[in-house]
């Protein structure tokens, strides 16, 4: 299959959801993603560590769990951005597409719904928009709390949006409840 007519080319949804899946390990606290010649150009702040690394889960654990037990969450939050580490990745359309075929098989596993929480899916809930009006990604910044995003219209206007962790979330779930009621009726046919 091309990449020229696969679903990462064409879907800012896709493109952006495997970004997600690729950075998921960083925890990145801040995430800017740029769109340049047919480049996704990525910077950020994340986690020094990966959270695969051996043992690495059981630290982070182990933070998360200090912090909710903890009676000052604000100074908790001030030493993670004290910690973390700047990164800065490059992918292309081609690049996506290797990393979306070799994820497929997780993407699939399990109830066949995707990690709601995700970095990939808040991503994917994006592009998700942009795609709707028809647009095209210029640039996207994440926070912990929001998502601002600008995107060029099919009338050549550039729009900007932001949106609040809580709302992505709503629109999340509101969209795979959709998808759930469209399986059902697909399946009693």
């Amino acid at each position: 299959m091309s990449i020229d007519n696969h679903a990462v080319s064409h879907d800012p949804a896709a493109a952006l959801r495997v970004i997600g899946q690729e950075l998921a390990d960083l925890l990145p606290l801040t995430l800017e993603i740029e769109v340049k010649d047919k480049l996704f150009v990525i910077t950020g702040r994340g986690l020094p560590e990966p959270v695969h690394a051996e043992g690495a889960g059981k630290k982070y654990l182990r933070k998360v769990w200090h912090a909710l037990i903890r009676h000052d969450p604000a100074a908790d939050l001030v030493d993670w951005q004290l910690k973390s580490v700047p990164f800065t990745r490059t992918y292309s359309l081609a690049d996506l597409w290797r990393s979306d075929q070799q994820q497929a098989k997780k993407r699939t596993a399990g109830d066949g719904l995707p990690e709601i929480y995700s970095l990939g899916e808040r991503l994917r809930i994006i592009g998700r928009l942009v795609y709707a009006q028809g647009g095209e990604l210029i640039r996207l910044s994440k926070t912990l709390n929001t998502v601002t995003f600008d995107y060029r219209g099919p009338d050549n206007v550039i729009h900007h949006e932001e949106h609040s962790a809580e709302e992505l979330y709503r629109m999340q779930r509101q969209y795979y409840a959709q998808r759930s009621l469209q399986t059902e009726a697909m399946s009693s046919l």
